[in-house]
């Protein structure tokens, strides 16, 4: 199925074959991530079959593969049914490209009125994600700043500010001033934003296009470097 049939299908349609293919939707994802992720399913699942075939399979493959794909058109309507929710302290952290990233979480019920409630002389002042650059150093020297987000705030967009690092992101909230990780995301590696100064770590075909494009005649500067500062100012945070 390819790019414009799946950007011509209404929400609904492709949560439903979202859900078929066994894709997590986070509550919220923005559609053009959802329509390029169903497209790397639908390829992925196409070469996997094609693969687990012999010749004489493949020619049958392709005598029925119009009508597979009316049966899976067919089925897209069928509904499809989620939570806005899914009441379970976690959070996640989808890479986009070499500047973005989306984040989706959530807190259970019973742990946030526990929150809320605090101890006798605490008191809940908000949940907020800190995004932490991991390196070499231990996480406690890693850069980081903090986002602040409101109670009802499932996701967030979040401005990544190198290429090329590996980055995660702790859901948090402060009580009484000192803060609290209630859940800490997979870690993500955002792409390289340009090609690798050094060509031995280059693979063979890469090397040889840019050798024939001329590529290496071009006087580009480097870019320059950003500073999580210039994008949020992260608040204090009192440990």
């Amino acid at each position: 199925m390819n790019i414009e049939k799946l950007s011509g299908l209404s929400d609904e349609a492709l949560l439903n074959l979202a859900d078929k293919l066994g894709i997590i939707v986070p509550v919220g994802l923005e559609r053009s991530f959802l329509v390029e992720a169903l497209q790397e399913a639908l390829a992925e699942d196409s070469e996997e079959r094609e693969g687990s075939l012999d010749a004489s399979e493949r020619v049958e493959e392709t005598k029925y593969s119009g009508a597979e794909s009316d049966i899976l058109d067919a089925s897209l309507d069928s509904g499809w049914c989620s939570d806005s929710r899914y009441n379970e302290t976690m959070v996640r952290l989808l890479v986009r490209d070499t500047a973005w990233a989306f984040a989706f979480w959530d807190v259970n019920d019973e742990e946030r009125a526990q929150l809320r409630a605090g101890e006798p002389g605490s008191g809940f002042q908000g949940f907020f994600l800190r995004v932490m650059e991991e390196g070499s150093d231990p996480p406690r020297n890693a850069d980081h700043f903090d986002i602040p987000v409101e109670e009802s705030d499932l996701q967030w967009y979040i401005n990544l500010p190198q290429p090329d690092r590996r980055y995660r992101i702790d859901l948090c909230c402060r009580i009484s001033g000192k803060t609290r990780v209630l859940a800490r995301s997979n870690p993500v590696q955002t792409p390289r934003g340009s090609l690798a100064e050094d060509a031995s770590v280059m693979d063979r075909n890469t090397v040889e296009l840019l050798s024939l494009s001329g590529f290496g005649d071009l006087d580009i500067p480097p870019g320059e470097e950003r500073h999580p500062s210039r994008i949020l100012a992260g608040s204090e945070v009192e440990e």
